[in-house]
């Protein structure tokens, strides 16, 4: 299996208190792994570390076999291409509409014409089994509708990783199940992607079959 994240020795402070010291992990395709840590515990940091929009004070982090701080800014943002991200809150932006939000990155990273990149968008919705109206603005919508759109996004490159920050937080247990078989649908899919649930507790993926499980314990990931 290829690895697709490497971390080595990382450490990261903020005004001089560790947040992660000595933090070792490897991540390989077609696993679907786990990373739980409570409230505090620097889960949506390590992500930031991982995708490079955080800089650790040392130690190294490769995305596809590149060092992350040794490229180029342009090639970075090629590696995020190929990786999908599903934040705790969506992170939808608020002022483009439902449809809007799945269009920008399949205008800016594919060369579809605007016919394809519209069929692909309602597409993906459907898929979420979104059943709105694609013209409405994402604010006043339901958050377990937000979350869906923003796995129809996520998704819309086809990406090589997927990393669902805190999935089911906010969802009652029908929701959280619906929104699994999506994600479990969407790694057999993919022939060799990488899945990475972030959670508050191994009980929050009860429902999700998994191949590893890492906690962020004393400030370091442990099997």
């Amino acid at each position: 299996m290829a690895k697709l994240i490497e971390i080595n020795d990382l450490y990261y402070a903020v005004d001089g208190n560790a947040v992660f010291e000595g933090i070792n992990a490897e991540f390989y395709e077609g696993e679907r792994v786990a990373i739980i840590g409570p409230l505090g515990y620097g889960k949506t940091t390590l992500l930031r570390l991982i995708l490079g929009f955080d800089k650790p004070q040392r130690g190294r982090v490769s995305l596809f076999d590149k060092d992350i701080w040794m490229i180029e800014q342009i090639e970075l943002y090629r590696l995020r291409q190929r990786t999908g991200v599903i934040f705790e809150n969506a992170a939808l932006i608020s002022n483009l509409k439902v449809i809007e939000n799945i269009i920008l990155p399949l205008q800016y990273h594919t060369d579809l014409t605007d016919d394809g990149i519209m069929g692909k968008a309602v597409s993906l919705l459907n898929h979420v089994g979104y059943k709105g109206d694609i013209w409405a603005l994402p604010g006043p919508l339901p958050f377990y509708t937000k979350k869906t759109i923003a796995l129809a996004r996520a998704m819309a490159l086809d990406p090589e990783i997927m990393i669902y920050d805190r999935l089911l937080e906010g969802l009652d247990r029908l929701q959280s199940l619906q929104l699994l078989r999506f994600a479990e649908e969407f790694q057999r899919q993919g022939k060799g992607r990488l899945s990475i649930m972030i959670a508050n507790d191994e009980q929050d993926l009860k429902d999700m079959t998994l191949d590893r499980v890492l906690r962020i314990e004393n400030r370091r990931l442990v099997q």
